[in-house]
Formats: structure tokens, C-alpha cells, sequence
């Protein structure tokens, strides 16, 4: 299926990366940025009259605005939002990923693509395609899918640099990661209380309230300790 491109971000980039791969034509991308590795520069309209799939790869304040002033076209409109619903009859594919930036190597096998809309037929022949794994969830699932999304991705990487600022040693970071990926493979191999460690888990109160004099100055860092804290001590029981 030819694939037309608008925007040159991540999103655009890790499509376009995987379409390349599997020999699928990327026939073009319409961007108002400087020239872009995803492919040969064109207008909407060129993409609109060419394309198979238009993924429309911008941000989700703008992808509204954008599909809005794609002219009729036999092209299935699909963008790859977690939290918008599908527009024009077409269907939204999302990336259950932490996606590289533009340039870095970037691919979607074995990805969960999260589908909603029509032509859910097309975009299972995508997701095989390009050897990733298929979900599929209603419009109304959306945003509460796209916050689970947040919390199991960019609220992770906000936790690493709160780690980071507070632990007080200079070259840990690739420790850290180390210890995130630790924790996430335990959490992964145990579904009871097991998939929790630490002072929370164990129902340590002396050390739990030796954290929260330490964070004392800074006391949004001391809610948040406190809220994941009891988050622990409720589920771990």
C-alpha cells in the first residue's frame, strides 16, 4: 500500500521507517519543516490523489485542523494518536512504544498497534505486515487507554529524573536504568504482591517517614513519594 506522509515527527518517522523495511512505496510527505529523511517533499494534494494511506502524523492539538484541509480523496485517513478517535471514515493506529527520535533507527516490529475505527481489516494487514501484535478498542476507550499509556511511559522517564536529581552520585544514569529495568522484569514475572520491593512494600514506616523528612524541601516530591507510597502499601497486601 502506498503511504503519504503529513509531518516529519517520531510517529512519521517510525511509520515511515517500517513501511520501508517491509517494501511498501513511502510515495511522499507534506511538511512545513526543513527537508526530512522520511521521503521526497509534496503537498497534501499530491498525497491525497496518490495515496493508499495518509497518515496524518502531527500533533494531536493540530491533527483535527490538518485532516480538515485534506481535499476529497480515495485515500484511507489514518493517524496514530492514543487519544484521538478516528476521523473521516478512516482509523487510528497507535504505537504502544516509546518512539526514537527522527534519524535514530526506529521500527514498529513487534509493537502493540492499537487500532480504532473502520477498515480494521487494512490495518490488521499493516500490523502483519510489519510484524507487529493488533489490539483493538472502542472511542470512548480511548483516553483512559492513552493515560495508561502516559503512566507506563512518560511518567516512568519524569521518575528516572526525579531518581536521577536525588540520588547525589555523578555517572549513575546507566544505573538507573538498570534498576528501572530490574523493577519492570520483576513486575512482569509476578502478578501478586511479589511484583513490588522496597520500604512501601514491606510496610517499613520508619524508612518510609526517613524519605519524607528527607524530601521535606521539596514538597511536591514528598506528595508524589507519598501517593505511590500508599498506592504500594494498598495493592501489595
Amino acid at each position: 500500500m502506498n503511504l503519504g506522509i503529513i509531518g516529519n515527527g517520531r510517529a512519521a518517522w517510525a511509520f515511515a521507517s517500517t513501511w520501508k523495511r517491509i517494501g511498501w512505496p513511502v510515495i511522499g510527505v507534506a511538511t512545513r519543516g526543513n527537508e526530512t529523511p522520511l521521503g521526497p517533499r509534496r503537498s497534501i494534494e499530491e498525497l491525497a490523489a496518490t495515496s493508499d494511506i495518509l497518515l496524518v502524523a502531527v500533533s494531536d492539538r493540530a491533527i483535527e485542523e490538518v485532516v480538515a484541509t485534506i481535499p476529497e480523496t480515495k485515500a484511507i485517513i489514518v493517524h496514530p494518536s492514543g487519544a484521538l478517535h478516528a476521523l473521516r471514515g478512516g482509523f487510528s493506529l497507535h504505537p504502544l512504544k516509546s518512539l526514537p527520535p527522527v534519524g535514530e533507527a526506529s521500527d514498529l516490529e513487534g509493537t502493540l498497534l492499537v487500532f480504532e475505527g473502520v477498515h480494521r481489516d487494512v490495518a490488521q494487514r499493516i500490523a502483519t505486515a510489519a510484524g507487529a501484535r493488533f489490539a483493538e478498542i472502542t472511542a470512548e476507550a480511548k483516553t483512559r487507554y492513552h493515560a495508561a499509556a502516559v503512566f507506563g511511559s512518560n511518567y516512568v522517564a519524569a521518575l528516572l529524573d526525579i531518581a536521577e536529581d536525588l540520588i547525589g552520585i555523578e555517572g549513575v544514569r546507566e544505573d538507573l536504568a538498570v534498576l528501572a529495568r530490574s523493577a519492570i522484569d520483576n513486575w512482569l514475572a509476578h502478578t501478586d504482591e511479589q511484583r513490588f520491593t522496597g520500604p512501601a512494600a514491606r510496610g517499613d514506616e520508619a524508612v518510609m517517614n526517613r524519605h519524607a523528612a528527607a524530601l521535606a524541601g521539596q514538597p511536591d516530591l514528598a506528595e508524589l513519594y507519598r501517593l505511590l507510597a500508599a498506592r504500594i502499601v494498598a495493592t501489595a497486601k
